[in-house]
């Protein structure tokens, strides 16, 4: 398994504080907020990371349609040779959870 993040492990310390201290109600409330703060973390740390990919993608693409033209291939087999390659890249910033919240 892999490790636990610095950030889990202050915010699993923190709620187990808080739960000994403060009514079941506000402990429900803490740990809801913690929660959604959680997964706009990891949203906008995929985000960052889909912008990294994104870029590495359009360098490789620009890199295919030279050595395509390169083999002196027509437009329009380089347009379908580039969307051949598209089709088989995989994106792995993707998650299917959290789709809907990224900008792609």
């Amino acid at each position: 398994m892999g490790r636990t993040s610095q950030r889990r492990m202050e915010r699993r310390r923190l709620l187990k504080l808080f739960k000994k201290r403060m009514p079941a109600s506000e402990f429900q409330e803490i740990k809801k907020q913690f929660r959604e703060e959680g997964k706009q973390l990891r949203i906008q740390d995929l985000q960052d990371y889909l912008e990294i990919e994104k870029d590495i993608l359009m360098n490789k693409e620009g890199e295919l349609r030279d050595s395509l033209k390169a083999e002196g291939k027509s437009k329009k087999e380089i347009e379908l040779a580039i969307e051949d390659w598209y089709n088989d890249q995989k994106i792995w910033a993707m998650h299917s959870d959290v789709e809907d919240k990224l900008d792609i």
